[in-house]
């Protein structure tokens, strides 16, 4: 009895050690598991965003008032069984003056409404927007065409109210704008 009341002190710290020690891989373990599935659900929303969605110039038509010009974009879930959720911040439009882009002006009627939802990308939607096209000095690379940038800056999730891993998509769509102003639809050429 002697012998084993002097090993006690030890026995008690080896025993406390190798609880904090279980504990502290325990933890790790956890940590490591919430990492991996963040890991993951930003890969699957980057795969969403970069290689799922798609953006496009739909049509161009001229409005036969002055330099304005009517847009309609189209944004599309090449997978639909793929669920994914957007929400379309802001469109641009640019016109190439010399070697530089120089940004028009867009009306994008969601701004006087505050009217930015998250909706769910199963079928394609559409937004239309009006830019003034007033630049007189623009680039003619093609002759008779205007060289245009249209620029897209959108939020994509997987969920429809995502806490976080929310990815930030800007996607250019370059295209030539015939420079001839007919009421209508405009002839384009996409680069």
């Amino acid at each position: 009895m002697v012998r084993f009341a002097k090993y006690k002190l030890p026995i008690i710290i080896f025993c406390i050690l190798a609880g904090l020690i279980s504990l502290d891989l325990y933890v790790g373990h956890v940590q490591t598991k919430k990492l991996e599935e963040k890991s993951a659900q930003k890969k699957r929303n980057e795969l969403l965003a970069y290689y799922l969605e798609r953006t496009a110039v739909e049509e161009i038509t001229y409005t036969g008032k002055g330099n304005f010009y009517k847009m309609r974009l189209r944004y599309e879930n090449v997978r639909p069984d793929e669920e994914m959720w957007i929400m379309i911040h802001t469109i641009k439009v640019f016109i190439q003056v010399g070697t530089l882009w120089r940004e028009l002006s867009v009306n994008d009627m969601r701004m006087k409404r505050g009217d930015y939802n998250v909706e769910r990308l199963k079928d394609p939607i559409t937004m239309t927007v009006i830019f003034d096209l007033s630049s007189k000095n623009f680039q003619e690379l093609m002759p008779g065409y205007f060289h245009m940038k249209i620029g897209s800056l959108s939020y994509i999730s997987a969920e429809a109210v995502a806490k976080e891993d929310i990815i930030e998509k800007y996607e250019d769509v370059f295209l030539y704008l015939s420079t001839a102003k007919k009421p209508g639809r405009v002839n384009t050429l996409l680069r």
